[in-house]
């Protein structure tokens, strides 16, 4: 048997759901039987995730324990995801927005404060911090190959309206939602630095495919999930998929 553990927060579980389905069907890793264990990060056992900066290793002691018990053949990690969303699904009056430097051509939003791109960046770092860490934590743990999922693009408007209660705890004026452009280029900023850390610590970085996103950059409506940020087990699925596809040349020869 081949083993992938999946570690993360809420995109996970559409990663595990997706996983589940494709051992049903008989799915290999490397040509043995696809096992799995997933782990959600927010589970009280496993808070908080890191400790002090001093200690002899800042991931909490039972998430390392599982690791070592696991001796998993790859780690799937979905850590963090949604931190482009709280910083741009709205907008002051005072509107900005940033010509991204990987696609220049998309538009700007009428009438907003155009910002350097590295400052948007910088902003969005300081609030990935916890995220980067705990990767960093992980890899210091095992010599296991990983494979960072890259978190879902943003789901529209249209979905954000149909469920405010994920994202607002009081009313909010529709006219403060941010374009859908200027939330696509905050998802692309926010996987610059999943990449970032992944090239730095030597972790595979598995990118969302192109069938996936819409013309508008947003998720393709047939990989939506039950509300307005997550996506489903279609998702899942195919992301467990590109995550073999870059575990296997680095899997030893005989497993069982």
């Amino acid at each position: 048997m081949a083993k992938i553990l999946g570690l993360g927060h809420s995109h996970i579980v559409a990663i595990a759901k997706g996983c589940y389905d494709l051992q049903h069907e008989g799915f290999k890793l490397g040509g043995a039987p696809l096992v799995s264990r997933f782990v959600y990060l927010y589970d009280p056992e496993l808070t908080p995730t890191l400790g002090e900066e001093n200690a002899s290793s800042r991931l909490n002691p039972r998430l390392r324990g599982i690791i070592k018990e696991e001796r998993p053949d790859g780690i799937v990690l979905s850590v963090g995801g949604n931190e482009h969303i709280a910083l741009s699904v709205t907008q002051t009056n005072e509107r900005f927005d940033f010509i991204l430097g990987a696609e220049p051509e998309l538009d700007l939003e009428p009438g907003a404060a155009v910002l350097p791109e590295a400052a948007v960046r910088e902003t969005l770092r300081e609030k990935m911090t916890p995220t980067l860490a705990t990767i960093e934590a992980i890899r210091n743990e095992t010599d296991a190959p990983i494979v960072c999922i890259e978190p879902p693009p943003p789901l529209p408007n249209s979905r954000v309206v149909q469920c405010p209660q994920e994202f607002f705890r009081r009313s909010f004026d529709p006219r403060r939602l941010s374009g859908d452009i200027f939330r696509y280029k905050m998802w692309r900023a926010q996987s610059a630095l999943y990449r970032e850390i992944c090239m730095k610590e030597q972790i595979l970085f598995a990118a969302v495919p192109a069938e996936f996103i819409s013309p508008s950059g947003m998720l393709a409506e047939f990989v939506w999930g039950a509300d307005a940020s997550h996506a489903n087990a279609l998702f899942g699925r195919r992301m467990i998929q590109a995550a073999v596809e870059l575990f296997e040349p680095r899997l030893g020869d005989g497993r069982q």
